[in-house]
Order: structure tokens, then sequence, then C-alpha cells
């Protein structure tokens, strides 16, 4: 990965981008901070998961915070309300 400047990606914005699009990735630097990364269209789709498989993911982590609640509450290292009620009072308190 190469990493550049702005300034580097403006005066030489059409050579970078032939070079992402032939798989080379670029990270972008501002006062030596990374600001944005640069890559082909290919791996930014690899990148960019679905919607559905996103969703999947985050209801899978959801379901292991409930499990680990339990777990918790079942031990008595935790006598608190569960995880998903938190949540779910939370989530209301947002919605509200």
């Amino acid at each position: 990965m190469r990493t550049i400047s702005p300034l580097d990606l403006r005066k030489s914005l059409g050579a970078i981008l032939d070079a992402a699009s032939a798989g080379e990735r670029f990270l972008v630097e501002r006062d030596h901070k990374p600001v944005a990364m640069l890559v082909s269209v290919e791996d930014g789709h690899r990148l960019d998961e679905d919607r559905d498989a996103r969703i999947r993911r985050s209801l899978a982590a959801l379901d292991r915070m409930v499990q680990r609640g339990q777990e918790l509450r079942e031990s008595g290292a935790f006598d608190g309300p569960s995880s998903d009620v938190l949540l779910r009072e939370d989530r209301d308190r947002d919605d509200a």
C-alpha cells in the first residue's frame, strides 16, 4: 500500500487512478494521519458487504450479548437487568 498526500492525489490523479484500477491500494494521509483509502472497484465491493450480511452479523452479535448476560446472571456475577432488557430500554429511549 502506498501512502500519498492530498496534494500528491491532486497532482497525479490520472496515474493514481490507473494504478488503483490495476489493484494498487493508496492510503491518503493529511498531517501524517490517515484520512482515506483509495482501492479498485473490485476491492471496494469486497469491502462493502451487502445489507443482509451486515444485519445478520449484527443480530448474531446481539444474540451473543444476550447469551453472555444470561451466563453472568446464572453465575451470580451480575444481578442487574439482562443485556436484552438494557438494549431494549436504550433503544426505546433513543426512539422517544
